[in-house]
């Protein structure tokens, strides 16, 4: 998230032509309503003037001041304004700032009790995500611990189950929505900037976690992610190189959700737990704008691409019947560049393109999906497993790739005719995603033909494997 204001193996079956039945819901997440004067009376009914369903608003819990509810009095009339235009408010609730939590200022007791206090005080609201994008060092400190093993997710955990608890006592009815994951990550401890966890690999610690812990109630009843793209001038259908993920990669998420949590009390996508993109958006080109101060710090697209974007993410989003909800992050632009221009309105009130673009979408998805159903089913082998075997001397070599982090083990025993003898030789590896190994596995039986057998399981869901057998013929 940028703030608006300061303070796989798969397996996809297409249906053409089928509906299933009410498209996901469209919104915005858009802080800046709390800080008009109206207390964002006229942006809400705008909102619902295109169609607009539900709207986001953030409330920090700030881990040094633990028992007051930031900005109350603008929240107070931010939900009573949204309420009054016919929005659904959806509380998106999380610690900040990181720092005070590396510190050890927070814990996740103090953290169900704000949150606890939110689902009483505001008892119209029935649905609160859990996190802002804990896979990033800006919302989550260490990402790392000291060995360089994930951190956040094993730390993050804790809270998210805690303020389930704690909403679910105040209200069943309430729908509690993890994590916010951001789209990327670069895994890595020692980057000089932004260490942060790919979303894969970040879920894949938040299921190890939730596994040792031995809880036997969910985490969530629904999961929040963060589909923005790589970059403002990326198409819609660009996705990113695993092990980070974008709109055109939901299949990676559900994959890893699958891989994370089946065979617990926590639901995945495949037990009719639902996605909710509730932070995305294009940013555009301002230049010669009004509203806006300062220079453009990333790579923007112009706003009729902008356009075409936003009304193709809404209806290949109604196609897909694991995605619930929908929502652009800003409505209206904020006016520092550094900031985020991505927004249904430019910073002085007028719309866009998208605004038009949006509208239409919503109405020609009323009543569902228009063209292709999308299924997905859990993918049962090591994804993109790839194995070539070649001699090497009295040796064999196999290189071994995978698209996703593997164990590798490879194993060679002489043969004779149509039997094997002596005792398998055999060697293990890591292979980590998009990265191939090779792995060389002497031979002692002095014998012609010897045969191979590679086997990957995968680091994300040991039960998913793949087995190679080859024979190969060793050179004199």
């Amino acid at each position: 998230m940028r703030f608006l204001v300061a303070a796989t193996t798969v397996s996809v079956a297409l249906l053409c032509g089928a509906s299933i039945g009410a498209a996901a819901d469209i919104g915005a997440n858009d802080d800046s309503a709390k800080y008009a004067e109206d207390g964002g009376a006229a942006l809400y009914e705008e909102m619902t003037g295109l169609g607009l369903r539900q709207t986001i608003i953030a409330v920090r819990f700030r881990p040094s001041d633990p028992t007051v509810v930031q900005d109350k009095a603008a929240l107070d009339r931010a939900i009573a304004a949204a309420l009054g235009s016919g929005l659904r408010v959806v509380l998106a609730v999380y610690p900040f700032p990181s720092r005070e939590l590396e510190a050890g200022l927070g814990t996740p007791a103090a953290f169900a009790g704000y949150v606890g206090v939110l689902g009483s005080i505001y008892p119209q609201v029935k649905q609160f995500v859990i996190g802002n994008e804990p896979n990033q060092t800006l919302f989550w400190r260490p990402q790392f611990d000291a060995v360089g093993r994930n951190a956040s997710a094993a730390a993050f955990g804790p809270y998210l189950a805690a303020a389930y608890d704690a909403l679910k006592g105040v209200d069943p009815a309430i729908q509690v929505v993890g994590v916010g994951l951001s789209p990327r990550g670069n895994d890595r401890p020692d980057a000089r900037n932004n260490v942060s966890t790919s979303p894969v690999r970040y879920l894949r610690a938040l299921g190890a976690w939730y596994r040792r812990s031995g809880r036997t109630l969910p985490l969530m009843d629904a999961f929040s992610f963060h589909p923005y793209p790589r970059s403002a001038t990326d198409p819609l259908e660009k996705g990113y190189l695993w092990p980070n993920a974008g709109f055109a990669n939901l299949d990676r998420i559900k994959q890893a959700l699958w891989d994370a949590f089946h065979g617990t009390a926590q639901p995945t996508t495949l037990e009719g737990m639902k996605l909710h993109l509730d932070e995305v958006g294009w940013q555009v080109d301002t230049t010669g704008r009004t509203g806006y101060r300062g220079p453009e710090n990333v790579p923007v697209t112009d706003e009729a691409t902008q356009a075409v974007i936003y009304a193709q993410l809404i209806r290949t989003a109604a196609c897909d019947p694991d995605v619930a909800e929908l929502s652009f992050f800003g409505f209206r632009d904020d006016g520092l560049r550094t900031g985020f221009q991505a927004g249904l309105q430019r910073a002085d009130g007028t719309s866009r393109a998208a605004s038009a673009a949006v509208a239409a979408a919503i109405a020609d998805t009323e009543s569902g999906c228009a063209g292709s159903v999308v299924r997905w089913k859990p993918g049962r082998d090591v994804l993109g497993a790839q194995v070539a075997v070649g001699a090497l001397g009295r040796a064999v070599q196999a290189r071994i790739a995978a698209g996703e982090d593997a164990r590798a083990r490879v194993c060679v025993q002489a043969r004779s005719g149509l039997f094997s003898f002596d005792r398998p030789r055999c060697r293990t590896a890591k292979v980590e995603g998009l990265h191939p190994v090779s792995l060389a596995v002497d031979v002692a039986t002095p014998a012609e033909r010897v045969a191979v057998s590679v086997e990957l399981a995968a680091e994300a869901n040991h039960t998913r494997k793949t087995r190679v057998v080859r024979e190969t013929v060793l050179t004199r």
